[in-house]
């Protein structure tokens, strides 16, 4: 966790270690409270892969998960209150380099139309199969039929990006003299604008594309994967709560995934 911070922002010493302090109480939080939830969700959705869950369920279950987040968000704004004042010019010039590399990324895999051209089908179809299993070719049709059928936009998505990026480092030059309690509510505002745009259009597209994938995945689950591929994705929850209980009892956990123990 810290050490992709450092990559964005090439933090100074005493940065790193506020921030490793920070990541440690988060990283604490997160296995007490959010483990157990996560672990619980994962049983849940074995029962619900075992049968037939409409697209109410999907999206219900989706947003439990965007809960989690949302919460988990939640729980930096007092760390980044207080150490996002302290980026200095040259660091935030660092950070705005580092979204640049990103956005040439972005565009190459997410920045078309064209089913086509970048990875959103190819990305999709690695997702259901790292469930699922492969997909046969009369299902990769039918994939390729539901993407397409779903309008994308790209310069919406493309927009938004932009204006999320200006925020964050708007956010970090205007917090600069703010007292702790004025830096801390902006900082929870930010988050909010982050989760959802401010922009009327862009927020009614992200709804729309939220429960069309809500409706698709119900739809695959239900009428496309085989009894085989739905027993394997049940096999495949049951081994991701595993794993996630065994992390309730890893009490190294927090080191190496703050990148303390060993950085790469």
């Amino acid at each position: 966790m810290v050490w992709r911070l450092d990559r964005l922002w090439d933090l100074e010493p005493a940065q790193r270690r506020g921030l490793e302090m920070a990541a440690r109480g988060w990283h604490a939080w997160h296995r007490a409270e959010q483990l157990p939830a996560i672990a619980e969700l994962l049983q849940r959705w074995q029962g619900l892969a075992e049968g037939t869950p409409d697209a109410a369920t999907v999206c219900r279950e989706a947003d439990a998960v965007r809960a989690l987040l949302q919460e988990a968000s939640e729980r930096t704004v007092e760390g980044l209150a207080r150490w996002l004042p302290t980026l200095t010019d040259a660091q935030l010039a660092h950070w705005q380099a580092r979204l640049a590399d990103a956005d040439e990324e972005w565009h190459r895999d997410w920045g078309h139309a064209d089913l086509e051209r970048g990875a959103r089908l190819q990305r999709t179809r690695e997702r259901l199969e790292m469930f699922y299993g492969r997909l046969d070719a009369t299902q990769r049709r039918w994939l390729r039929a539901q993407l397409q059928s779903i309008p994308y936009r790209p310069d919406l998505l493309w927009a938004e990006r932009r204006r999320r990026q200006a925020d964050w480092l708007e956010t970090a030059r205007r917090l600069r003299g703010q007292s702790p309690e004025v830096a801390v509510a902006q900082v929870r505002a930010l988050w909010a604008r982050t989760w959802r745009s401010p922009d009327p259009e862009l927020a009614a597209y992200q709804d729309a594309l939220w429960r069309a994938g809500c409706h698709w995945l119900a739809d695959w689950h239900t009428r496309q994967a085989t009894p085989e591929q739905r027993a394997r994705a049940v096999s495949r929850l049951q081994a991701y709560e595993r794993e996630v209980r065994a992390l309730l009892n890893d009490r190294g956990i927090d080191d190496r995934a703050m990148g303390v123990a060993s950085r790469p």
